[in-house]
């Protein structure tokens, strides 16, 4: 299950049964029986010949020579897909980590790319409950459909990030029912405070962080207007201005139990 899109990921070429075990192993948590809902299908193809490989292309697949190259390509591949296909539906969707307290109360962490979400996430989903690492998607309730999906790591040689399943990283499992609870803005730098500082954005500030990572924003009715709602709903915005993400558990339950 991606964001609430059942998917069917179809695995082919020579490396099939090798590359079918590692997506199950590393998306564990996404992993739902089987039933009668429509049903996105992905195809993956690990093979060695081109011609192949350009075949699989064809046809919209991802494919590669090699696993990790695989897997590195399947993760944004699926979470495209899957924001795609909820593109008309009510859910927002905030380019952000999500993390849960022991009541399912949500902080989404949204910062563009390269910022440190993951590296966030990775360290404090061992004290809080793992909602995603990329996409926090929230209902018009401010239920939020957690999206539990291996931490994509650029931790390799090559430049491809690796795929961690949560369960093998430590990452505490997700509550059953999630609420958003609050929005954090973060701003990691390395001569940043030793001690994690909180600023409180106000609305204007709030949009203009949130509206460049939200997923198909210029298509829903009302845009700004939606987004301001939600600020409103979760008590206003903050920034975490911070150095290491290990010292922000006590600010993180700070502003969620404004």
């Amino acid at each position: 299950m991606a964001i609430g899109v059942p998917v069917v990921v179809n695995a082919t070429g020579s490396g099939a049964r090798h590359a079918a075990a590692e997506i199950a192993r590393a998306w564990a948590r996404c992993v739902i029986p089987p039933n009668d809902a429509p049903l996105a299908r992905i195809e993956v193809v690990l093979d060695d010949d081109p011609a192949v490989l350009a075949a699989g292309s064809a046809r919209g697949a991802v494919v590669s020579q090699t696993l990790p190259q695989l897997l590195h390509d399947f993760s944004p591949h699926i979470t495209t897909h899957a924001i795609a296909r909820q593109a008309t539906s009510q859910l927002l969707m905030l380019h952000a980590g999500g993390l849960a307290d022991e009541s399912g109360r949500v902080v989404a962490l949204v910062a563009a790319s390269g910022v440190g979400k993951t590296t966030a996430v990775s360290r404090l989903a061992r004290t809080f409950g793992y909602v995603t690492d990329e996409t926090v998607a929230v209902q018009p309730d401010l239920s939020v459909v957690a999206y539990p999906k291996p931490l994509s790591v650029l931790d390799r040689d090559d430049g491809l990030k690796s795929q961690h399943a949560p369960d093998e990283a430590g990452l505490t499992p997700t509550p059953a029912t999630c609420r958003l609870g609050a929005l954090v803005c973060l701003d990691r730098r390395p001569d940043g405070p030793l001690e994690p500082e909180v600023e409180e954005m106000d609305v204007f500030e709030a949009l203009a962080a949130l509206a460049p990572q939200t997923s198909y924003l210029a298509a829903r009715p009302g845009p700004l207007r939606q987004l301001a709602a939600l600020v409103d709903a979760t008590g206003g915005m903050v920034r975490l201005h911070y150095r290491e993400a290990d010292r922000l558990v006590p600010a993180l339950r700070q502003v969620l139990a404004r």
